[in-house]
């Protein structure tokens, strides 16, 4: 080859270097646009309650330590494992013109690499378990989904919430959390519509409720259904029919319809629905995180198993599980749910496929 072929061969490479280094910076700047679009937990502020708002919200019980009449339970250290991660849900029901910011869903995501299994755990809202100590306010004892609210309060942003939420978890499960998502009411139908909508299986009891009972859907009819985010919005509150537990297995038939749909999408259909819906979700990721998480995780999606759980289980599913309770919660008399928690944090790490060997202990 002649000095002006290798010249030329010279220029040819360095253009093609040149091209190759502006795709891969395009990338990088599409990427960090799009991760740039999630809502920061740290910058989510929320009015901090004054003591006569959260003692009207939560009761004096929520923040005073009761006393200790029997020995103090215990339990085994924080369990997690490297090839789990755990993510917890939070759709939280607070709006501008109001005080509380009570966690109305709370799911735990636990994603096992090893098995492949995503399992989904509803966590009852009503479900009376001591609270973790937090912020510089001491412990005491009242439904869970008022660590939300308090954690946001006294932090005075959506970090606050998840990290105390994430630390009731620990404390009485004994099942470490990694990350929390958080999704407002008022933003879950723009995710649904996002994503054209999920399809889900009415029951006859389920359609006749929607439609007679809610006021800002129209007629639903049994049976295998695209429904649009107002209606998965009311299809996944439905409580009266039946109860929380069903209610919050609602909710997750939703997040695995949506997964469902997400592994059908073509790439630009997915670029479109993220750009879409990333506005509407916060977390308390960074983007390097979620980087990490996608390119690890993206290659199971196609055959990833769902499994689906409620804490506490049920009587049948775990004996001695739980039990109801009716208590003077906020000035009257309030119905909760309580239940043994250390068996039901061992069931929950077997589950999840945490430290199996404590379910023969």
């Amino acid at each position: 080859m002649d000095g002006k072929s290798r010249n030329k061969m010279k220029w040819v490479l360095i253009s093609l270097g040149i091209l190759v280094a502006v795709a891969v910076l395009g990338g990088i700047l599409y990427w960090n646009h799009m991760l740039n679009l999630l809502g920061n937990a740290e910058e989510q502020t929320v009015p901090t309650l004054s003591q006569e708002e959260e003692e009207a919200l939560l009761g004096t019980v929520a923040t005073v330590p009761e006393e200790e009449t029997e020995p103090k339970e215990t339990w085994p250290q924080v369990a997690s494992d490297k090839n789990i991660t755990n993510i917890m849900l939070v759709g939280q029901n607070w709006r501008e013109d109001e005080q509380n910011k009570l966690s109305d869903t709370m799911i735990l995501c636990s994603i096992n690499r090893k098995t492949k299994t995503m399992s989904l755990v509803s966590f009852l809202r009503d479900l009376y378990v001591p609270l973790p100590a937090y912020a510089g306010h001491g412990q005491g004892q009242n439904r869970m989904n008022v660590c939300y609210a308090l954690g946001s309060s006294w932090k005075g942003n959506s970090k606050g919430g998840m990290e105390m939420l994430a630390l009731c978890v620990e404390q009485n499960f004994g099942i470490h959390i990694d990350h929390t998502i958080e999704v407002s009411l008022d933003s879950f139908p723009r995710i649904i519509d996002g994503f054209g909508g999920v399809e889900i299986d009415i029951t006859e009891a389920e359609a006749e409720y929607l439609t007679k009972e809610v006021g800002y859907v129209g007629e639903i009819q049994p049976g295998l259904q695209t429904l649009d985010g107002m209606e998965t919005l009311a299809y996944a509150r439905i409580r009266k029919i039946d109860g929380d537990r069903q209610r919050s297995a609602r909710q997750r038939v939703v997040l695995a319809a949506l997964l469902d749909k997400c592994r059908d999408m073509g790439m630009m259909q997915f670029h479109s629905a993220a750009e879409y819906v990333l506005p509407s979700i916060v977390t308390d990721m960074t983007n390097e995180e979620i980087t990490n998480y996608i390119w690890e995780l993206m290659p199971m999606v196609k055959d990833m198993k769902i499994q689906s759980l409620t804490c506490p289980a049920d009587n049948k599913t775990l004996p001695n599980s739980m039990w109801g309770k009716t208590i003077d919660l906020y000035g009257y008399m309030s119905s909760v749910v309580e239940c043994n928690r250390s068996l039901n944090g061992k069931y929950l790490r077997y589950a999840l496929g945490i430290l199996p060997e404590e379910a023969e202990n």
